[in-house]
């Protein structure tokens, strides 16, 4: 898409390299000075009009189709749910600082909504949340390495791709946890972060959301020991036997991940459901140059099931 632009504007300006010189040749507080003039001017040339018209043909503006009320319900005691097991809950900013999900992870920014003042519109909370506890641990004095830190979120977020699929658009809510973390050897924090992780879900999934038993499937990705898996599936059996986990078989590919990626799936009006999704990331390690950090997500669709009960979908 880059090229593409770039020769047509090349062609109406007669400058060949004029992408290359914003991106490259401006400083950030040039080239955001210089965005903020060319807004300004065009907005100043909309007709009331014309910004209707716009609106209408603007799929990210639109509202959700979307019960507001019982959303904010369902929020509210999943943000209490968690709480109980020690997540705390954290309200994230609606923006993000730029390339906060495609300069630490396997993202393209094209998914992502860029904005001005150096900003993103929020894609993914528990990117925001490695960033901020990133930041936290940056400014202390001393690294406790046996730290556990863990938070949680319900957050609107915003994806740029189509969604083509009755019900849905693109800014929703997900209900997120992290767990942040140092290697102390033998998978500890894997252990504890997943325990965690898992039998949170399960207890909003089964008490906030009625969603019946819960599934979780453990899938290998690289980065870690073929030790690794079978040690975390041992240690789940024994400590939580109430969760049902098996290890998938046929987890296919996915580097966004490292080590493990879960999925948690569940059954609803007779449709089995990925509801949920996690695993351990490297953002902390990236960002705080350090490679003992772990950090584990996980994120779950808490819009969609909101949809499912008021039956939109």
């Amino acid at each position: 898409m880059g090229q593409s632009i770039g020769k047509i504007i090349a062609q109406r300006t007669g400058i060949d390299n004029l992408i290359d010189l914003l991106a490259d040749e401006l400083s950030g507080t040039e080239l955001n000075s210089l965005l903020l003039e060319v807004f300004s001017r065009r907005t100043q040339l909309l007709t009331a009009p014309e910004l209707l018209k716009q609106y209408e043909q603007n799929r990210f503006v639109q509202p959700a189709d979307s019960d507001f009320i019982h959303l904010l319900e369902r929020s509210l005691q999943t943000l209490t749910c968690l709480s109980r097991h020690h997540f705390l809950p954290l309200q994230v900013s609606p923006l993000s600082q730029l390339g906060t999900c495609s300069a630490v992870a396997t993202v393209d920014q094209d998914k992502v909504v860029s904005a001005l003042r150096n900003c993103e519109v929020l894609s993914d909370a528990t990117n925001a949340l490695a960033m901020y506890i990133s930041s936290q641990k940056k400014k202390q004095k001393s690294n406790d390495a046996g730290a556990h830190i863990k938070y949680c979120t319900t957050q609107r977020h915003v994806r740029s791709q189509p969604f083509q699929a009755k019900g849905f658009s693109p800014h929703f809510t997900i209900g997120c946890l992290v767990s942040s973390g140092t290697d102390t050897g033998n998978f500890a924090f894997e252990k504890k972060a997943i325990a965690e992780h898992f039998v949170a879900l399960q207890e909003v999934l089964t008490t906030v959301f009625n969603s019946g038993p819960v599934r979780f499937r453990l899938q290998q990705r690289t980065g870690y020991p073929d030790a690794f898996i079978p040690a975390i599936l041992e240690f789940l059996h024994s400590q939580c036997p109430a969760l049902h986990v098996i290890v998938d078989e046929n987890p296919g590919s996915n580097n966004y991940y490292k080590g493990v990626q879960f999925k948690a799936v569940v059954t609803l009006q007779q449709r089995d459901f990925e509801i949920a999704d996690g695993g351990l990331v490297t953002w902390t390690q990236q960002m705080l140059n350090n490679k003992k950090e772990r950090f584990f997500i996980s994120g779950f669709g808490l819009e969609l099931l909101n949809k499912l009960e008021e039956g939109l979908l």
